[in-house]
């Protein structure tokens, strides 16, 4: 069985391809056998060029770089035509894939598993496209740009970040706004649900806890957008971001959570809402304190030879990030067995996950200096002392996404 997997974020587009068996699959996680990519955070960008990165097999491919300035539907139609045609050809034509799925932001409160793409399902996504403007659109355009390459019967599911927090309470949920604002859908969904709900079961295998109702997580997904979520037995009960991908941790182009007067005091200065936009999700969080990136693999090796914008930065970032495990913390009301990190900075920095565990000492949390440094994937970098286990897992929101896919094409 050929599952394809579309994921378009607000940063790269990323297309997958996984081989699985017919039969139910087991526990290990399954790599794909293809992966073509854009990375438009990448420290190595040509200017004005989006680098393509491609992997068959475990190998890879030099392919080349497309214009920045190319629209999302021809982007992710030059990563779809990639299956079979050019220097990563993998299959013979469209006809040999049989399902199609996509990582899809908000799915507001309508969505709490993965479904089939229906025209339904297509106008709920447009829906919601006011809640999550830099991912929903894309979505939607990956949906289209499959339907036309692979045609009208191709069946296509959809994958929503926001379903995996569908268990979070009011009290979690709510905004201390008017009432009315619950009945307009306004409230906390939360997001990097597919992560999380990877990376939590991955979590309790690799501490030998799956069946067990009381096993509290912090999970930490720190990549272009980051997040934190805490879970009881694999249940999202608490989140740090909310109604939008724009709430929460200090992120690598987006703000996060800041004072909402703030930005009534820049609408009396003459922003326009446009303007505001694009200033907290593209000019904001690591890039716009440090004038410089919002990659981390740049920013941490500049604060070290003395860039103090880059320093403060990644000051701000880190303070942001442990009040955000000491939120979850509290949401817990315990301490969690283990905290957990996944996603690009998470795998990529071992500082941050230095810096991230140290203000927790105090609950008995340590952190082996040498396992932490060796960065090694799915293990534990806690010391055999420390109380609370400290886990580096490897992001599969692919791999996740086509287990999901799996199951729905089989209980067709």
């Amino acid at each position: 069985m050929k599952v394809v997997v579309l994921n378009v974020g607000s940063g790269s587009q990323k297309c997958s391809l996984f081989e699985l068996p017919n039969e139910s699959l087991g526990d290990e996680p399954i790599d794909p056998i293809w992966e073509v990519k854009f990375d438009s955070t990448a420290p190595d960008q040509p200017q004005g060029k989006l680098l393509v990165r491609a992997t068959l097999h475990g190998e890879n491919i030099e392919v080349g770089a497309v214009d920045e300035s190319a629209p999302t539907a021809e982007r992710i139609e030059y990563l779809l035509r990639m299956l079979c045609d050019g220097p990563a050809k993998v299959i013979g034509e469209f006809d040999d894939i049989d399902v199609i799925g996509h990582r899809v932001v908000h799915g507001g409160a309508e969505f709490d598993q993965a479904v089939r793409v229906t025209a339904e399902v297509e106008a709920a996504i447009q829906r919601f496209a006011g809640f999550a403007p830099l991912h929903n659109p894309s979505n939607l355009t990956g949906v289209r740009v499959a339907r036309k390459l692979f045609g009208q019967e191709q069946r296509q599911f959809a994958v929503f970040d926001t379903a995996f927090h569908r268990t979070l309470s009011t009290a979690a949920a709510a905004y201390p706004g008017p009432s009315a604002w619950l009945d307009q859908g306004i409230r906390r969904y939360g997001f990097h649900g597919t992560s999380f709900r990877y990376a939590s079961g991955r979590a309790a295998q690799l501490l030998g806890r799956t069946k067990d109702p009381e096993l509290r997580l912090i999970l930490c997904h720190l990549g272009g957008g980051c997040s934190l979520c805490a879970t009881v037995d694999g249940r999202s009960i608490d989140t740090t971001m909310g109604f939008t991908p724009l709430d929460g941790l200090a992120m690598c182009t987006r703000s996060g959570a800041v004072d909402p007067g703030i930005l009534l005091y820049l609408l009396r200065q003459g922003a326009t809402a446009n303007e505001l936009e694009k200033m907290l999700n593209k000019a904001s969080g690591l890039k716009g304190l440090s004038g410089l990136s919002g990659d981390t693999r740049v920013l941490v090796p500049a604060a070290a030879r003395g860039d103090k914008h880059a320093r403060l930065a990644l000051d701000v970032f880190l303070h942001r990030l442990q009040a955000g495990i000491g939120q979850m913390i509290a949401s817990l009301g315990a301490a969690p067995h283990a905290i957990v990190f996944t996603d690009a900075i998470s795998e990529d920095e071992p500082s941050v996950r230095a810096a991230a565990c140290a203000q927790f000492a105090f609950l008995g949390l340590h952190l082996d200096l040498q396992r932490n440094g060796a960065s090694s994937l799915d293990t534990d970098l806690a010391t055999k002392a420390s109380t609370i286990r400290v886990l580096l897992i490897k992001s599969r929101e692919a791999w996740q996404i086509a287990r999901e896919c799996h199951a729905l094409f089989n209980a067709a």
